[in-house]
């Protein structure tokens, strides 16, 4: 370019001459003459930048251009690549676009190491031979250049041109920013034709790194987004709403002081008398005297041990329960994002059958003994025998049962003091009442801004891959939100602050190291048969067409309701109850004589010191611990079909109220309560077998005392042990077993409905399907404070009639063009609405079909 302008020049100087056109400008950002000559130089001619001046003197024409056919003609001007990148403001307003750029910056890259750098260079050189810009306090609210003090003439740093540089721009860059918003009205200053400006200083890549370093330590970050959440903590809550919102520290009846204490003085009784009749028992060597095997003595001391055991039991897991399903909100609730993470996936139904040790110490040890309780109902059935004193048959403590369960109900009571503790200490639980159904999770999530991670986790096959599309959510909240940039408005709900902070990928826990996408993610090789067959099944289906018929959307059935585990649980139980019924009413082995039990079988039912019969120990402890386990298998049934329920209540044709859906707490009732529930909604099945559910505790409770080892001397030399059977209460326990195998029967039918995409057992497979764009948009889950409240607005209040019901469906809501953007084709739970509703048009839909 150089090149040029010097063959030009020399031409130029022959050829000038008088022309009536105007002059070509030699660059669109040439001084025009109305601004002022900040380098005149002696003629009073306009000067060139100072970048320019070592690329030569400018070429000025004053006349027309004169063809000259030995002189080639120029080539057209062309702006360069590195010009056409910088636009006006960046020209007029460098440093000022440096520091507001940070908040423009594509989400999800950390300026961190940026702005590290920034710093380390304004500490590390200051001597840069840059000039200092003028302090910001100097009054002048133009973009003006400064004057130096002592009107000297400001020095200029020049870099020499490279061939590998780009020439430097053409317009001068100002020493100071523009202001963000200027006056709108500016005081005209007097034009003095004498005095001279210097040139703004151009500032080069490690000034602009000071001035940006100096802006974000200024501000102390970036500048809210509009989008940007804050939470709001309880005591600024108290101040800033006036004590206008409720606080979040609902806890439900079992996990409060009255409840806990009230169990803690139960637990300190069963202590005291076990304790009482251990030690009366061995200082008075016996209790009462023996009568008979159908007296009231006999269900004193053979019955009524583990009977209060298991309503004990049922106690314990109804609080284990009851801490199952608020943990999760109470770890979302946390300040510390480290107690937050994975509280989405944890479970909210507990199972006794092996316990699940989930959250912190003070949860899972109360789990643990719960657990352990299941086998205070054996031990309570073998607690008392008949011992021989002075020829008279006495019932008797048995010593090491005894202090066992002591042990037992010790650790029940410090786990009880642990709970205590623990939910005291809870300064807030993030609740207004207790989430006991899917209306109660939908209020939660109504005001969310989260629900764009959940799209597409609704078909996901299992939790794992639901655990990497909602990464990003390992730090939600749940609390009251506020806008981050000072706008007034509180409001509850499961969110995040949408910040930077929450937008960088999260590490794998496992690892440490970033999490991959699930394309980048490595399998183990397969071979090409194989690799082909799931190909081409990936290609067949589409989990995004609603209308697609594949087994996607009803593959998954919880393990104790599918056929296969049912089948075998129903053929078991069938065949063991045949051979039970034989053994019972065949004349050869008929009960109600006894049956003898030989010396040869290594159990002497001679009470041995302690007051312990091997025989009697045997025959109450394995019928009751068998019978505990048969209760709690089906305990694991009645839980599963409590979950599925309003699941299935849902995905009717014609939808069903909220009553019966939504508003139905089946999976956090006691066992009698959700009998009630149960028959008020007109769900039979549901009542029956939570009913038998219940009842059902009585199986290892008469197990335990049905037989008792009795010895019969005959003669001086030959005993005979019998054992005999108390006839009412083994009766009983055969009834309640054909009532087992009904209540297995009764669930084959119609589970068709109860099939899902995935398990519905933790918040984030909930939440999936209660996001979708439809039901948060329902003022029936806006702002409401309490659960009648909510109930009221979905039309479920007393004096009102069943068809003033809101009705809801699970399904695929309407299939229209913008399905994808608004989630219109998303599956979850949404409204069944009128044909003479009025529907609400989205602004995206409407932009649609202009088009």
């Amino acid at each position: 370019m150089s090149s040029h302008n010097s063959n030009f020049q020399q031409h130029a100087e022959h050829l000038l001459g008088p022309h009536p056109q105007h002059p070509r400008p030699v660059s669109p950002l040439t001084p025009t003459p109305s601004e002022p000559d900040l380098h005149a130089q002696d003629g009073g001619i306009f000067g060139p930048p100072v970048v320019a001046r070592s690329y030569g003197r400018p070429v000025i024409i004053e006349g027309p251009y004169r063809r000259v056919p030995d002189i080639p003609a120029m080539p057209p001007y062309q702006q360069p690549a590195w010009e056409t990148a910088l636009n006006t403001a960046m020209l007029t307003d460098f440093r000022d676009d440096l520091a507001r750029l940070d908040g423009v910056v594509t989400p999800g890259i950390d300026n961190t190491p940026f702005v590290q750098y920034a710093i380390e260079a304004l500490s590390r050189d200051r001597d840069t031979g840059y000039s200092a810009a003028a302090p910001s306090g100097s009054g002048s609210s133009t973009a003006g250049p400064a004057l130096p003090p002592g009107g000297q003439q400001p020095q200029f740093y020049q870099h020499r041109p490279s061939a590998q540089q780009p020439p430097p721009s053409r317009a001068s860059l100002p020493a100071r920013p523009l202001p963000a918003h200027p006056p709108a009205v500016e005081t005209p200053r007097p034009h003095t034709q004498h005095q001279q400006l210097p040139r703004p200083i151009i500032p080069g890549p490690r000034e602009s790194a000071h001035s940006l370093a100096e802006s974000l330590l200024k501000k102390k970050g970036p500048r809210p987004q509009p989008h940007e959440w804050r939470p709001v903590e309880n005591d600024e809550l108290l101040v800033a709403s006036d004590g206008e919102l409720p606080p979040l520290t609902f806890r439900p009846w079992p996990l409060r002081a009255p409840a806990l204490f009230a169990f803690m003085a139960v637990c300190l009784l069963m202590i005291a008398a076990l304790i009482l009749s251990a030690v009366y028992s061995h200082l008075h060597q016996g209790l009462l005297e023996w009568a008979t095997i159908h007296g009231g003595r006999y269900f004193l001391f053979r019955l009524l041990p583990q009977l209060i055991a298991a309503f004990m039991l049922l106690y314990c897991q109804c609080m284990v329960t009851t801490m199952f399903r608020m943990l999760p909100f109470v770890r979302l609730a946390s300040q510390g994002q480290g107690q937050r993470e994975g509280a989405l996936f944890q479970e909210l139904y507990p199972s006794f059958l092996w316990p699940r040790l989930v959250g912190p110490w003070n949860v899972w040890v109360p789990v643990l003994v719960t657990w352990l309780m299941n086998f205070t109902i054996p031990l309570q059935s073998s607690l008392f025998t008949v011992i021989l004193v002075n020829q008279t048959w006495t019932w008797a403590t048995v010593q090491g049962v005894a202090w066992t369960l002591v042990a037992l109900y010790l650790a029940l009571l410090a786990s009880t003091i642990i709970t205590w503790r623990y939910w005291a200490s809870i300064e807030s639980t993030g609740l207004l009442w207790d989430p006991r159904s899917l209306a109660d999770m939908a209020a939660l999530v109504s005001e969310t801004n989260t629900a764009e991670d959940y799209r597409g986790t609704q078909l996901a096959r299992g939790r794992e891959g639901m655990r990497f599309a909602l990464r990003r959510r390992a730090a939600d909240r749940l609390c009251y939100w506020t806008w981050k940039d000072g706008r007034h408005g509180f409001w509850h709900t499961l969110g995040s602050p949408m910040d930077e902070a929450n937008l960088i990928p999260t590490p794998d826990p496992t690892t440490g190291e970033r999490m991959q996408r699930h394309d980048e993610k490595q399998h183990p090789p397969l071979n090409p048969d194989a690799a082909a067959a799931a190909a081409a099944a990936d290609n067949n289906i589409d989990l995004e067409n609603p209308h697609h018929n594949n087994s996607n959307h009803h593959r998954h059935l919880p393990f104790p309701l599918r056929t296969s585990q049912l089948l075998w649980f129903t053929l078991t139980t069938t065949i063991l109850l045949l051979a039970i019924f034989i053994a019972t009413f065949h004349p050869s082995t008929r009960l109600a004589a006894g049956f003898l039990l030989r010396p040869t079988t290594n159990l002497p039912s001679t009470p041995q010191p302690g007051a312990f019969s091997p025989a009697d120990f045997f025959f109450s402890f394995v019928p009751a611990l068998l019978g505990t386990f048969v209760f709690l298998l089906f305990q694991s049934l009645d839980s599963a079909l409590r979950v599925l329920q309003p699941w299935a209540a849902l995905k009717t044709n014609s939808g069903s109220g909220a009553e019966v859906s939504l508003l139905a707490d089946y999976a956090a009732c006691a066992p009698g309560q959700c009998t009630v529930h149960a028959l008020r909604n007109r769900h039979w099945r549901v009542a029956g077998v939570s009913l038998l559910a219940g009842v059902f505790v009585l199986i290892p409770v008469l197990a335990g005392g049905s037989f008792m080892a009795l010895t019969s001397m005959m003669g001086q030399e030959e005993e005979e042990v019998r054992m005999f059977a108390n006839m009412p209460a083994y009766g009983m326990l055969l009834g309640l077993l054909v009532l087992y195998l009904v209540g297995l029967l009764v669930l084959f039918p119609g589970r068709a409905p109860f099939r899902l995409p995935h398990g519905v057992t933790c918040l984030a497979e909930i939440v999936g399907y209660l996001v979708n764009a439809d039901i948060r948009e329902e003022p029936a889950f806006k702002r409401c404070v309490t659960r009648r409240e909510m109930a009221g607005k979905m039309g479920v209040a007393r004096g009102l009639p069943g068809e003033m019901q809101s009705r809801w469906v699970f399904g695929f809501g309407e299939e229209n063009n913008n399905a994808s953007a608004e989630g219109g084709g998303e599956l979850g739970v949404r409204r069944v609405r009128r044909f003479t509703e009025k529907r609400k048009v989205r602004k995206s839909q409407i932009r649609r079909a202009l088009f």
